[in-house]
């Protein structure tokens, strides 16, 4: 490898790490680009990283998009679909009955999450979502409105998160203090 590729290379790195982190999942986002990130706190205390990635950097909710988190705190996969479910629920995603369906699908398709662990959430050009651990498949779940709730968490106007919200997407400081 050249001077001029190793230096590339070190640029691109250091501009684009949550591209490199997303790898395999940003191959079903068409020309992906970042179009914000954003930091949850809980009680002062950093909790998640979030970037969103979609084509040439524009989000709309009906074309692909990744949703990548950095596990800044150790998470267990139960905890995870409980606390999604719950998320689900405030933001009016549905009845008892089918967010709890959603719940028991994320757990045996969510690992356990370690400090430093990227997820990657991808809505692909279907509405499925696709989840990666890493540059690993988790599985997928492609049940109707499930892709709309999921996402709804983060980037929805219904989110416990606004100030978050409107960091991911852009629009407003990267850094949320959550409760």
């Amino acid at each position: 490898m050249n001077r001029r590729t190793l230096f590339i290379s070190a640029v691109s790195a250091m501009l684009l790490p949550g591209i490199a982190r997303a790898g395999a999942a940003l191959t079903f986002v068409p020309q992906p680009g970042l179009v914000g990130s954003g930091r949850l706190n809980i009680l002062a205390v950093p909790v998640l990283d979030i970037s969103l990635f979609a084509p040439q950097s524009h989000w709309r909710p009906d074309r692909p998009y990744a949703l990548q988190v950095t596990f800044l705190r150790d998470l267990e996969a139960r905890r995870m679909a409980g606390h999604i479910r719950d998320e689900m629920q405030h933001i009016g995603a549905g009845d008892a009955g089918r967010l709890e369906l959603w719940k028991r699908q994320l757990e045996t398709v969510l690992p356990d999450m370690r400090r430093g662990d990227v997820l990657t959430g991808v809505r692909d050009q279907g509405g499925a979502v696709l989840f990666f651990h890493g540059d690993r498949s988790l599985g997928h779940i492609a049940e109707n409105g499930f892709s709309e709730a999921f996402f709804g968490i983060c980037l929805g106007p219904r989110t416990s998160q606004p100030k978050l919200r409107q960091a991911v997407l852009g629009l407003a400081s990267a850094e949320h203090q959550g409760v």
